[in-house]
């Protein structure tokens, strides 16, 4: 008897067309279903391409999904930014196809919207003002989005301040795709902060970066999962950036991630750093269980297969971490620890020893 595969789609969301490895840890996790017997047919992987926010547009975005929808996909991985994410909600709820957003907002969750949480903005900026603290700054100067991102950063932030005695001395909302940012650090600077934090979806570091290297300021600098980018980049705009404490989703000491990673390296030769695989292998991991726990194959059956997923080790974050959903539960991953802090150099990340995993600083109180 002919068998069919499972169709799951990719909404790929980057300038380039070319999705390049980021497909390489889902089809791994597919692979291993398959074989092992977990599912019982393979996965076909349908990708669309749509150049989404904050630098494309959502109708790029919007119709990519749409032909991922028409092609009759189970369900959706992506897109992994907030303002992309938040633009195929209405699609996805109304069509009533799973859709997996990576992004960082609460607003990205509904019915058919699940999160699975490369990042959290309510959650990082507490996190931040705690590790501001921690590092024996009083007073810091924010620069923050003007999107929705910067908005949803800055209300939990600007509320942990106040419990954590953070003075904020400047507050400047920039263009996520500003260039030349030489008054704005020269306004944070004359504002008397001991420190600085960005908040946003990092494209405008480098710029950032570079203003703050001409005005030869360098104080304490704290920013959210924007510092991901720092693994897309050139060492020598790494370079510019170097002492940045940033929060990541990659730690060494999460054996489910170096297992992974030492996998993936076999396959392909050439090691993955950083949290970007082991979190397309978690999402292939949370649709695998959804698949195997559907009771039929349809897109509602595959909704409610992901609700019956709870408590799987997780690839991405630190160690410890666990995901899942549940009936109006749409947050993958689970933990005190799935966010962890750690310090840009020009050619390694560093786990940032003045803020340690909780795993580490509840062993040590």
């Amino acid at each position: 008897m002919a068998v069919v595969p499972f169709k799951i789609g990719y909404l790929h969301e980057r300038e380039s067309p070319d999705p390049g490895d980021f497909l390489d840890a889902l089809e791994l996790r597919f692979e291993e279903a398959f074989l092992s017997g977990e599912i019982d047919r393979p996965v076909e992987i349908v990708i669309e391409h749509g150049y989404g926010l904050p630098g494309g547009s959502a109708e790029l975005l919007q119709g990519a999904w749409q032909r991922l929808a028409d092609r009759g996909v189970l369900a959706i991985v992506g897109p992994g930014n907030t303002d992309s994410a938040l633009a195929v909600m209405r699609q996805a709820e109304s069509q009533h196809l799973s859709t997996i957003n990576w992004s960082g907002s609460e607003r990205s969750r509904g019915e058919y919207c699940f999160q699975y949480q490369v990042g959290s903005l309510p959650d990082e900026g507490p996190l931040i003002a705690a590790a501001v603290v921690a590092a024996g700054i009083g007073r810091v100067a924010v620069i923050r989005d003007r999107s929705p991102i910067g908005e949803e950063y800055w209300q939990y932030f600007n509320e942990a301040t106040g419990h954590h005695k953070l003075a904020v001395t400047s507050d400047q909302k920039i263009s996520p795709v500003a260039t030349g940012l030489d008054s704005e650090i020269a306004f944070a600077r004359q504002s008397g902060a001991e420190g600085l934090v960005y908040l946003g979806f990092g494209g405008v570091l480098p710029e950032l970066w570079q203003s703050m290297a001409d005005a030869g300021w360098r104080p304490p600098a704290f920013t959210n999962t924007a510092g991901l980018h720092w693994y897309y980049m050139s060492e020598e705009v790494r370079a510019t950036g170097v002492g940045w404490v940033y929060v990541d989703m990659y730690d060494e000491r999460n054996q489910v991630q170096a297992a992974l990673l030492d996998r993936l390296e076999m396959r392909r030769g050439v090691r993955p750093y950083g949290p970007i695989a082991p979190a397309m292998y978690d999402m292939a991991t949370l649709l695998v269980g959804a698949l195997r726990l559907a009771p039929v194959h349809t897109r509602e059956g595959v909704k409610e297969g992901l609700e019956r997923v709870h408590q799987l080790p997780a690839a991405c974050g630190g160690a410890g971490t666990v995901m899942g959903f549940g009936p109006w539960e749409r947050t993958a991953l689970k933990g005190p620890d799935f966010l962890i802090f750690r310090t840009m150099g020009a050619t390694a990340s560093d786990r940032y020893e003045a803020f340690p995993p909780s795993y580490e600083r509840l062993a040590a109180g």
